[in-house]
């Protein structure tokens, strides 16, 4: 939240980072579905030019749920007014949680049905990380930052 003694600049995140957002949005769904395709399609997946491909592609995807998920939580450190945290909030915000930590799961999930056990492992591990990083930098950091506007 803007203090009094702080430049509001609540318009121009808010611009700047609508607007990026939504191309991270789109650029991560399609990094999904040429995941998926490419899983389905190539003759043999588990060669291992198509396996660094699918890694390739399953990294570039968390790396967009990272810059997605950190976009949304820097409109609201700028934004003149933040709600106090409710039950409808927290209900909200666990729900977003869980579904971002399924949607990353679903990746591995995938490589498994199609036999692909080192490829799952690797990216599970990759997406591990990933979760344990958005957690110190993202998650950890915003539950304080809540805690002090209210």
């Amino acid at each position: 939240m803007v203090t009094e003694n702080e430049k509001d600049y609540s318009d121009y995140v808010q611009n700047m980072l609508t607007s990026t957002l939504s191309t991270i949005s789109l650029l991560s769904g399609f990094t999904f579905t040429a995941f998926t395709i490419l899983l389905t399609l190539l003759p043999d997946p588990s060669n291992m030019i198509s396996q660094f491909t699918l890694f390739f592609l399953a990294a570039l995807f968390y790396l967009f749920m990272t810059l997605l998920h950190w976009g949304h939580h820097q409109i609201m450190r700028y934004s003149k007014n933040v709600p106090p945290l409710s039950k409808g909030i927290n209900t909200f915000n666990f729900l977003i949680l869980l579904s971002y930590m399924g949607l990353g799961t679903t990746i591995v999930l995938m490589l498994l049905i199609w036999n692909l056990i080192y490829l799952a492992l690797a990216t599970g591990v990759a997406w591990a990380i990933h979760l344990i990083l958005t957690n110190t930098y993202i998650w950890k950091p915003l539950r304080e930052y809540r805690k002090t506007i209210h």
